[in-house]
């Protein structure tokens, strides 16, 4: 399981030797996924992002943050017809329709029975309003992960958390959190691999949610520091790895 943003690119800068690893991977015909927390593209889309990058694989290998608040939601909930006001892009949004939700627009998301929250470019204080005004009238406030930053050639921008932050600011309320470190998030990609935990490892470059994931799960990690977290900061969370690399070639230098 490989996360994307800050481990195979940075925005739209492929990390030096990610796409080499990749590479060997498949070549070892290794079954494997891109997991990652980002909730605003489709699979579909991460598909053609990664071609751009000469990485070529199927849909049904990318496990998005949207598609675990969609198995959340399969567990828990009846959702067809209900009604819900999303602040988020593409990826959530198609999960959501999928599962027949109503999405309501800002004048009208007071009455939703649902708050979904996920990376959203186009936030602003009306988005921020509304999402509050309904969870404070009993909507269940769901967000797709709780990523305070996302890491870019320029350095670290807001991420889908900050965005989450605020809402739960104004509602009074904590979000479920469907992405990692939730671990329902791994069982859907382990679906995918058809693997057990005990086989697999999950690569990731931020470690309060991708290697806390993957140590919640019961899977071996590895930390890669071209995103993120720094090593120094392993002591400090008490977070611990099973593996440490400077970038993706650790995997298959080891």
């Amino acid at each position: 399981m490989i996360d994307l943003d800050g481990v195979v690119y940075l925005l739209n800068e492929p990390i030096p030797g990610a796409r080499e690893a990749i590479w060997q991977v498949q070549e070892r015909e290794l079954p494997f996924v891109f997991l990652t927390n980002n909730s605003a593209s489709t699979p579909e889309q991460y598909v053609q992002k990664l071609a751009k990058f000469e990485i070529i694989i199927a849909p049904e290998q990318i496990v998005t943050s949207s598609q675990a608040v969609g198995r959340y939601l399969d567990l828990n909930y009846e959702t067809s017809g209900q009604t819900a006001f999303v602040i988020g892009e593409t990826g959530l949004i198609f999960e959501l329709e999928a599962r027949g939700l109503r999405l309501l627009e800002t004048g009208e998301a007071g009455v939703a029975g649902f708050v979904f929250v996920g990376m959203d470019r186009n936030f602003d204080f009306e988005k921020l309003k509304a999402a509050v005004i309904a969870i404070r009238n009993g909507a269940d406030f769901i967000a797709a992960n709780a990523d305070k930053t996302y890491p870019t050639p320029e350095g670290l921008w807001p991420g889908a958390g900050s965005i989450v932050a605020a809402v739960a600011t104004g509602s009074g309320k904590e979000p479920y959190v469907a992405g990692k470190p939730n671990p329902i998030m791994v069982e859907v990609a382990l679906d995918r691999m058809g693997t057990e935990a005990s086989e697999t490892l999950l690569i990731g470059d931020r470690l309060e949610t991708d290697i806390l994931a993957g140590i919640e799960a019961g899977i071996d990690t590895m930390l890669v520091l071209t995103g993120i977290s720094r090593a120094d900061e392993i002591e400090e969370r008490d977070i611990r790895p099973t593996h440490v690399g400077d970038d993706l070639r650790a995997l298959t230098e080891s």
